[in-house]
């Protein structure tokens, strides 16, 4: 839910997502800003006949302002990781802050220093505003938006400070919960504070009829919920063998079959999946040169690609995971598949399954049926 965004650039290889409930946000904090420009203005004494340039303008400048205030706040939070030996996957923005998804998992204490880098970045903009008020000899309408600008960085990092997760102080708590707590128990406590947090601010903005803070309430809820149940899925599948978590059912079918006949062979034989094979050297087995996933491939049927060829549909950039990898690992590139899909391959290089979040959920429920009440 809120970790896909339209990539806008990349940065040290990283995509830039922008999430839209931050491009939904940002004429707000235009029209809000333009509303109360002059009323800012009063409040530091400055009289509304000598701003020269109109409050909207103003206000779609502070916008602009804010959406690259929350890009330095993540970028802050990648270069720490970075320096600290993790691999980021992308950078989503989003309204007041952004998510910053990590391909491989730090040391406790190096993500609460990870976490702590984004708010400190928005006090150090909004410290610089402040002091670009106090002593630089600026227009009149230069300086009302210079205090504007420093108060919604200090409310940007203030906020991302609070300790629910998967707010910025949520993985600062779980952090440093973690080197006495472990992971695990961390991550409950922390979700749990977060849950909380959002309850609370949610029945504050209903009782105030506050649709931004209702929307934060729900945003800090469902990101909570979301973590507790990734870490509990990897707690309760990290004895489980790739073998036993992937489904086996992988058809074979010939890059000059017809997608249509493929397709049909496929969901006949409730095959999730099919390895693409070519012939060449009549002395030698087929050779594979891809997959196709049934559901993707029976997509491309209902949509008048029955008589493309398999060729013309073959995937090759699933991600992969060997039979010998921990289970960890697969969760893991699962998270990063855009598709929902990691193939499962032999030492031989040959496909023999693949995971899906389908059998995540199976192996859940097995185990949780397996394993005896307490």
């Amino acid at each position: 839910m809120f970790t896909r965004g339209l990539t806008i650039f990349r940065f040290r290889g990283i995509p830039i997502e922008i999430h839209i409930s931050l491009m939904l946000f940002l004429p707000y904090v235009a029209f809000a800003t333009t509303a109360q420009f002059k009323a800012v203005a009063a409040m530091l004494g400055i009289a509304s006949s000598s701003l020269k340039t109109p409050p909207f303008v103003w206000g779609i400048v502070l916008a602009i302002g804010l959406f690259v205030s929350v890009l330095l706040h993540e970028m802050s939070h990648a270069v720490v990781a970075l320096n600290s030996g993790g691999k980021i996957r992308s950078i989503v923005l989003m309204m007041l802050g952004g998510v910053t998804q990590l391909e491989t998992d730090v040391r406790p204490e190096r993500e609460a220093w990870m976490a702590l880098a984004g708010p400190l970045a928005s006090f150090g903009i909004s410290a610089a505003s402040f002091a670009l008020f106090a002593f630089v000899p600026l227009p009149p309408g230069a300086r009302v938006a210079s205090v504007s600008f420093g108060a919604t960085n200090l409310l940007l990092g203030a906020f991302n400070l609070l300790p629910a997760f998967p707010m910025d102080g949520g993985r600062v708590l779980r952090g440093l919960l973690a080197m006495r707590l472990g992971t695990e128990r961390a991550t409950r406590v922390a979700t749990s504070v977060g849950r909380v947090v959002a309850l609370t601010l949610g029945v504050l903005g209903l009782l105030s009829l506050n649709l931004v803070l209702m929307l934060i309430a729900a945003f800090v809820y469902f990101g909570a919920s979301a973590e507790r149940r990734r870490h509990a899925t990897r707690d309760a599948l990290k004895d489980l063998p790739v073998t036993e978590l992937m489904t086996r059912s992988v058809g074979s079918a010939f890059a000059e079959e017809r997608a249509g006949d493929v397709a049909a062979r496929l969901l006949r034989s409730n095959l999730a999946a099919s390895k693409v094979l070519v012939d060449g050297d009549p002395t030698r087995p087929p050779r594979t040169i891809g997959v196709v996933v049934t559901a993707e491939l029976a997509q491309k049927v209902r949509e008048g690609g029955g008589n493309l060829t398999v060729a013309s549909v073959v995937r090759q950039d699933l991600p992969r995971v060997t039979t010998h990898e921990a289970t960890k690992v697969t969760l893991d590139a699962l998270d990063r598949s855009s598709d929902r899909v990691v193939l499962v391959i032999d030492d031989g290089g040959d496909i023999v399954g693949l995971v899906t979040p389908a059998d995540v959920d199976r192996a859940i429920t097995i185990g949780s049926i397996a394993r005896p009440p307490e």
